[in-house]
């Protein structure tokens, strides 16, 4: 099963293994800034090559990149999660799959087998550069180059890389603590992000070799430090919330609700203490109300003119002794800070990232 509602502002390519595979339209920034480099290295062997190369660029990266990701996917499929979706970004690609369950060893297949697709892709490209005459033998070698690279890169030891996915699982397993996994991986993440801006930047200057100061590639490692260090900060903050999974049950953290139908007066339904969800036409209870939406209603309205649908995947079953793990993965997915729960398809309580959060903080004020 996938996830078969598209990112905002993408546009869907293909499926694979019935996962949907999208291509974001800021990956268009991307395209042509690749369109562009691959011109002017191009460009001395003539019009109509350099034109055919920054075109082969183009494809290039872009199956480069999808192919990292499709192995993610298809990683993830035969380990039993389900994923949602690809996309292709301006930032390079991003598998979007349900994590529930998961642990190191999982964790760390799923990682490497996006690098490890690459370097099969390298191979393809080194062999097909060995036998095809020129001018394509210059684009396999090109194809080679890039794979190898990306294959390198991702593979660095820390988060949000695939090698910080591999350093989070290592220290996961040795400590049993998902959260300290994320904390370590994170802040090698960061010192990755310290390292490129020394070498790159600060590394010429103190040599008082500002020859070497190139734009293009000051900007790019400027550029791939920031996506570095916000992936690795997210990561570090996500912590608290991997103590919660651990420690915390779905009863702690969720409130209770009362169903009510969409014709309810909404004066008739502020009488009761607790939430108020809707169900719509199938019975599902993917309607919950919101209070500041209600404000200035009659209390004639019915309820169903000031309530909020929810997606799909918001709507969990679970019961109050079970993990919350489902009920973020959901927020995740749909990126609706709200999970309506159920037992036997009836709604019995519903989570708040913010409820989460407050859970999240209570280990940190006794420590």
């Amino acid at each position: 099963m996938s996830d078969e509602k598209a990112p905002a502002g993408a546009v869907r390519l293909a499926r694979v293994a019935g996962v949907p595979v999208y291509l974001d339209r800021t990956w268009l920034f991307l395209a042509a800034f690749i369109a562009w480099t691959g011109w002017q290295a191009g460009r001395d062997l003539g019009p109509g090559t350099a034109v055919a190369y920054a075109l082969w660029l183009v494809v290039g990266i872009l199956i480069a990149v999808l192919g990292h990701e499709v192995a993610h996917a298809l990683a993830g499929r035969l380990l039993g999660f389900r994923v949602h979706r690809i996309v292709a970004t301006l930032w390079g690609g991003h598998t979007s799959y349900d994590g529930t369950g998961i642990t190191p060893g999982r964790a760390a297949v799923v990682a490497v087998s996006g690098p490890l697709a690459n370097l099969l892709l390298a191979g393809i490209g080194f062999v097909a550069s060995a036998v095809l005459p020129w001018p394509a033998s210059e684009f396999a070698w090109s194809f080679f180059s890039m794979n190898l690279l990306l294959a390198g890169f991702n593979l660095l030891p820390g988060l949000p890389l695939d090698g910080g996915q591999v350093v989070e699982s290592l220290v996961w397993k040795v400590s049993g603590r998902r959260d300290l996994g994320l904390v370590v991986a994170g802040w090698c993440g960061r010192v990755l992000a310290v390292l490129l801006v020394l070498w790159f930047l600060v590394r010429p200057l103190a040599l008082g070799r500002r020859e070497d100061l190139d734009l293009l590639s000051v900007g790019l490692a400027l550029v791939m430090a920031w996506i570095l260090w916000s992936g690795a900060t997210a990561a570090i903050r996500r912590a608290p919330l991997e103590r919660v999974l651990r420690s915390v049950r779905l009863g702690d953290v969720a409130e209770a609700v009362t169903v009510l139908p969409t014709s309810t007066p909404l004066g008739e339904a502020r009488l009761h203490p607790d939430l108020v969800v809707c169900e719509d036409e199938h019975g599902r209870p993917t309607l919950a109300l919101v209070g500041e939406l209600a404000t200035d209603a009659p209390p004639s309205a019915p309820i169903g003119s000031v309530v909020l649908r929810l997606p799909d995947e918001n709507v969990v079953e679970a019961g109050p002794e079970d993990a919350v793990d489902r009920a973020i993965s959901a927020m995740a997915t749909s990126r609706v800070a709200l999970v309506v729960l159920t037992q036997g398809g009836r709604a019995w309580g519903m989570v708040s990232a913010s409820a989460l959060e407050a859970a999240a903080a209570r280990p940190r004020a006794r420590n």
